[in-house]
Order: structure tokens, then sequence, then C-alpha cells
């Protein structure tokens, strides 16, 4: 890991209502806590108009929301003959999300346009489905530090729900103190066949909650006091 990291673009993301939606949650849309990588990416790809070359931004994901409701929609399904047919779903939404994102990429002129392009979208911003809205509230550029917390006095406090890539809970579980999370494995990357996206690369991450304790273990924090935990991880 990386001893200090320059130029990291931090984000700020507000949506009143989310869903970003589990791939085989059928009957009932069911939905991530945060948005995955591939659909933060995915978002970054499109701001940027690439849709030819693959960008492989370092991503971190954090955020909080303060409910989950569900809501009854009438969703369309496209069958294999052409046909299509409709039935009623239950949705869940997250209702007022607050996302925290940092990326890395080396070269900073492509932050710069993602960070312009986040400011000024050519279309209307969204993350997860078309219709979940989005406004980017605070875009800066920030560095970040490589903490060793077993030499900090007082324990840090987990400020946001974020998803940690299990390599940096590697150092932590061989200083025998463990994060309790859910573990997720996240779309990352994908290749076509036939004309279908295929995910070839996907993140082995815990859901890790807000107030959780660290103790112990190397992490990233930026210069505002924020963990940043990326990936791919930068070495």
């Amino acid at each position: 890991m990386a001893e200090k990291l320059e130029n990291i673009l931090k984000v700020k993301i507000f949506q009143e209502t989310a869903c970003y939606k589990k791939p085989f949650s059928l009957k009932v849309a069911e939905t991530y806590p945060l948005p995955p990588y591939s659909t933060v990416k995915g978002l970054f790809h499109k701001l940027l108009a690439t849709k030819d070359f693959f960008y492989r931004f370092n991503i971190s994901i954090q955020g909080t929301y303060e409910a989950v409701m569900t809501n009854y929609q009438k969703m369309l399904f496209f069958k294999d003959n052409g046909d299509i047919t409709s039935m009623p779903l239950s949705v869940q939404l997250l209702y007022n999300v607050e996302l925290l994102i940092h990326v890395y990429y080396p070269d900073k002129k492509i932050l710069e346009r993602l960070a312009e392009k986040l400011i000024s979208p050519d279309a209307y911003l969204s993350v997860g489905r078309h219709e979940d809205l989005a406004l980017a509230t605070d875009i800066k550029f920030v560095r970040a530090e490589k903490i060793d917390f077993s030499e900090i006095e007082e324990p840090y406090f987990v400020k946001c729900n974020l998803y940690m890539p299990e390599e940096y809970l590697k150092s932590v579980q061989e200083n025998n103190f463990g994060l309790n999370g859910i573990k997720f494995r996240l779309n990352y990357s994908y290749k076509k066949l036939n004309g279908l996206r295929v995910w070839e690369e996907k993140a082995e991450v815990k859901y890790i909650e807000k107030g959780s304790v660290i103790e112990d273990g190397i992490f990233l924090v930026d210069e505002e006091g924020d963990l940043v935990a990326f990936y791919p991880v930068v070495r």
C-alpha cells in the first residue's frame, strides 16, 4: 500500500432515493446498501464519454442513508421470443442517501475532466437506475496517508458505512483483530461476449457499518480524517 497518495478526487453525492439492485434479486428488487464498484465506474465512464477505453480507477465507496422503503412498481420483462410482459414488483429504496466517494487515477488530467463533468454533466446525473437522480454536493482534491492504527492512542470510529476490500483486512487479521461486517462479492469489470456483458473481475469486500471501531491494522486516511479503502488497492 502506498505510504502517501496525492491528487485523490473526493466527491460527495446526495440522492433522495436510490436502488442499487442486486443482480439475482428477481421476485423482490433488493438493493445493496451502497452502489457497487461497477455502478460508480460506469457513471465515471459515462461522464467521460468513453466507450472503447477502460480506465482502471481505484475507487473507495462509503455513505449513509436514513431509511429503507419498499415501493410497488410495474416492471417490464423481455422474453427470449421478443414478447414483453409486465407484473408488479416490490422494489427496495434507500432514502436520503449521502455518498462519499474517493477516486484515484495516475493521470490527474483525467480526474480533473471527471470533476468538471460532475459539476456540469451533459445530462442529468444518476447513480444506480436512470431514475435515481443524484447531485454532486462537494468535489475536491485531497491527499491521504497510510496510518498504523495500533500506534494511535484513541480508537478510530468509522464515520460512514463502507466497502472494505478483504486485502486491507489481512493485516488486521494477522494482528488477531477482526472488523465485523457483511461479505459481498461486487462486480468491478466485464468483457463483452457475443454482445453480452460477462463480469470477469469481482471485488471481495466486507460492508462495515458506521460506528465500528478500528484499533489495529494499516489503512489510508485522507487529510479530513475520512477512511479511504480503494479497490483495486493502490500499490
